[in-house]
Order: C-alpha cells, then sequence, then structure tokens
C-alpha cells in the first residue's frame, strides 16, 4: 500500500535542525496542542497489541554510585500508536452490520457500532492503514522530550563535542515515523544537538523476517500446538457469540457464518478506538463485552508468549532471534568506547515492532517476561504474568544508559521509561537496584560479540 506523505508534527525549523536536511514534506502542519497523555489507569488491559503507551505519571531518577556520570544511552522502540495494518477486518464487519440493519436485527449496542465503526475506518483512511497516527505522534514526540530532558546534561555536552545521535528504523513507515517524531522530540530541548536522519537497518531491526531459521519456527514450530491450548482454554468460539449477540438479535447472531472472523472484527473495532483517539472522536468501550474482550486478548497474548515471548522451559527458540539485537547493544558501547571511524556519536535509539520487541524483552527476562511456562501446563493469565499490554505496548521501548567513572562502566536499564531489572542472573552493582557492571551484563546475558 502506499505510504502517504510523513506528517511533520513540529515547527519545521526544530526538524531541521534535528534531522540535518531531512527533507521537507508537502504536508508538514503546526504543532497540535493537545498534548495531554492519556493515563494509564484510563487504558484498559484487554487490547493486547494495540494498547496506547502507558506514559509514567513521574519521571523516576536514577541516582548513579559516586563519581558515575552518564556518557551513552541507547533504546530499542516499537512504533507508536498506528491505524489497523489492513481494512480487512473493519470492512467486512460493516457490511455484516448493514445487513442486520436491513433485517431490523440490531441491539442498542448494535446501533451505535455502525457509525462508530464507519467513522474508524474514515479516520484510518485519512492516517493510512498501518501508518503511525496522531496519538502515535505525541507518543514518540513526549518519549523524545522526557529523553532530552533526563538526560540534559549528557546531550549538552555532546553539542559541545560534536558527538551525534544516530537512529534507525526497521524500514516500515510507521516506525520511520516514529523515529522522526522521537528525533523532533529530543530535538524540542535541545535544538543545536546533531541528530543523524533515521536509517533503514531490515536485518537488524525487523529480524522476524530476516532470520530463516525464526521465520520455519514461526511458520511450523512446536509452539503452535501450545497455543492451540490456549484456543482451547479461551473458549474463543463462545467469545465470538457473545460479541455478535451483544450487537444483533439472537435470529440474526444465530445465523452468521464465520462467526469466529467476525469476532475479530468486532475485537478489533473495539480496541481501535483508544490509539485512534486523537483522529476520531469514537468511544468504542462498550461495544464489546468485557469477558469476550478479554479472551480475545488472551488468545492473543497465547500467541506472543509461544511464538515470540518466554515460551516453554529448556527452549529458547521463541527468543533466540533477538541475539542480533543483544549483540548490537553492545557492540554500540563498544564503538562509543573505543570510537568510530566516521563519527563520535553519543546516543543510538532504534524504531522496530512489537515482534522484535517482545522477544529481546523475554531474551533479558524483564520482570514482564521473566517466567518460561512449565512443560505440559498451558500458559493462562493465572499461571504467568505475560501480558502484551505490558510487555510490547504501542511506542513501548528498552534503554541502556552507560556510566562511567574513569575505567569503571555500569548500566542502568529502563522499560517504558520507569528502571527496571534483567533476569538471567545478572547481579547488581554494589549496593544498587538498577545498576550492573558492563562486563558482568556481557557475561551473563551471554553476548556473542
Amino acid at each position: 500500500m502506499h505510504r502517504p506523505p510523513l506528517l511533520l508534527v513540529v515547527a519545521s525549523l526544530i526538524l531541521l535542525a534535528a534531522c540535518q536536511g531531512a527533507p521537507e514534506t508537502k504536508d508538514s502542519k503546526p504543532p497540535r496542542t493537545t498534548t495531554t497523555p492519556l493515563a494509564a489507569t484510563s487504558i484498559p488491559q484487554n487490547l493486547a497489541s494495540l494498547t496506547p503507551y502507558p506514559v509514567p505519571k513521574d519521571d523516576v531518577a536514577l541516582e548513579a554510585p559516586a563519581g558515575f556520570e552518564p556518557t551513552f544511552a541507547q533504546n530499542v522502540a516499537r512504533h507508536g500508536a498506528r491505524s489497523l495494518t489492513s481494512d480487512d477486518s473493519i470492512e467486512d464487519i460493516i457490511k455484516l452490520w448493514d445487513e442486520a440493519k436491513q433485517a431490523d436485527a440490531l441491539t442498542d449496542a448494535g446501533k451505535r457500532f455502525g457509525p462508530d465503526a464507519r467513522a474508524l475506518r474514515t479516520a484510518m483512511e485519512r492516517v493510512g492503514f498501518g501508518e503511525l497516527n496522531t496519538l502515535g505522534e505525541e507518543e514518540m514526540q513526549g518519549i523524545g522530550k522526557r529523553e532530552g530532558e533526563r538526560l540534559a546534561d549528557l546531550f549538552e555536552e555532546a553539542i559541545g563535542e560534536g558527538a551525534k545521535v544516530d537512529v534507525f528504523d526497521s524500514g516500515k513507515g510507521r516506525a520511520e515515523d516514529s523515529a522522526t517524531n522521537f528525533s523532533a522530540g529530543l530535538a524540542s530541548v535541545h535544538p543545536e544537538l546533531d541528530i543523524e536522519p533515521p536509517e533503514a537497518d531490515e536485518e537488524l531491526l525487523k529480524f522476524d523476517n530476516e532470520n530463516e531459521e525464526y521465520e520455519d519456527f514461526l511458520e511450523d514450530g512446536p509452539w503452535i500446538a501450545e497455543y492451540n491450548r490456549v484456543r482451547k482454554l479461551s473458549n474463543i468460539d463462545d467469545a465470538a457469540k457473545d460479541a455478535l449477540s451483544h450487537l444483533f438479535t439472537p435470529e440474526f447472531a444465530a445465523g452468521i457464518d464465520k462467526q469466529l472472523y467476525y469476532g475479530d472484527g468486532i475485537f478489533d473495532v473495539y480496541r481501535s478506538g483508544l490509539a485512534m483517539s486523537r483522529d476520531v472522536n469514537v468511544d468504542t468501550s462498550k461495544l464489546m463485552p468485557k469477558d469476550a474482550a478479554d479472551a480475545f486478548a488472551y488468545v492473543e497474548d497465547g500467541r506472543y508468549f509461544y511464538s515470540r515471548g518466554p515460551g516453554v522451559e529448556g527452549t529458547d527458540d521463541s527468543y533466540q532471534a533477538a541475539q542480533i539485537l543483544l549483540d548490537d547493544f553492545f557492540t554500540a558501547i563498544d564503538e562509543h568506547i573505543n570510537g568510530r571511524p566516521d563519527h563520535q556519536h553519543v546516543a543510538v535509539y532504534r524504531f522496530a515492532h512489537a515482534e522484535e520487541l517482545t522477544p529481546f524483552t523475554s531474551m533479558l527476562e524483564l520482570p514482564v517476561a521473566d517466567e518460561q511456562g512449565k512443560p505440559g501446563e498451558t500458559y493462562t493469565h493465572e499461571n504467568n504474568d505475560f501480558r502484551v499490554w505490558s510487555v510490547a505496548p504501542l511506542s513501548g521501548n528498552i534503554e541502556w544508559t552507560l556510566w562511567e567513572n574513569g575505567e569503571e562502566r555500569i548500566v542502568s536499564i529502563r522499560q517504558n521509561e520507569l528502571p527496571t531489572t534483567v533476569g538471567r542472573d545478572c547481579e547488581l552493582y554494589e549496593d544498587t537496584e538498577n545498576f550492573y557492571e558492563l562486563k558482568e551484563l556481557r557475561s551473563c546475558l551471554g553476548a556473542t560479540q
């Protein structure tokens, strides 16, 4: 699908300073005045992979041990909020709704569904299917701005030394646009900072499509049998019937073929509303019963858990492809310490997808993805804390900051801007809660470069 011109959402002078000659677009527009982030407490926990970014209420400062100063920052982030990647499901459920309307077979909730679904589809057509929407732009600008504020001294020193910020994306439009908006947010705090234009690196940031062994696993791996048990436990067919009965009269709902397919379409409408809330004024929260939405979210959680998440004890097929990303984090640190042949850099920011962020989170064993499933025991919400909404929300991110004190080097890690710890039996730096010696991380995480 043709991607529309990138919508710039900050003043052009700031963007030019940030991106050093990045091309202007015909459809540039002034900064939005609606920038109040969605409160994390207002975001339902059954939107799965379309969960908007849970903006931290307060920044949690990290106090490094005496003598240590931040010298380098890097991240990997999922792209920001987007529209649906295709219009198929929403188009087909609208057609079904039209049939029900003609048959006078709509419930009260059903009468509201059609106009809201049409409004959503129209807004997605304006944005472009699969593209970054206005909320996504805001999410990424906000993260970039807070990064600039959090590491203000680091970036001001970089300006004086002529060090650059490197930016990479997966090559997909929504990731490229996320990179540009993040850069604009960072530049709004440090307009003189030398931020490189985004550069595509599909092998690194779309590795689920570039790693042949991983592709084979995803297509026909043993995870599929585990996932099918999740689907059976979820009673997803009954959830689909409940979703349809919520909108249509019993007689009409009973006569619908492919009920699960249309239930998926209702779920897509339900969970798209919040992510699209800056582009269209609809409230989709009442368009699907909560229990039915919970069931669909659980099925998606199970799919990610077994195919890209922690997986089953004794195996690492579901996340091992993220090794390329882990190695790149250490390579970036080494290049910062030892110097690069082309230019000195103070930060590296990477923009990818849930398919990359989830296995990377699982490889690090962050607290939201640190428990594998037991052989013979099916993943459920009761026996495991893994949830897509917390592991890889829209704009979700993992950041490492390098701190130095002479020859001593330690690393702090944040997930979604909040300090966190890693697993893999990594030992914390003495008397700290969120810092690791660089050599300890390299050893315990299993760097291969």
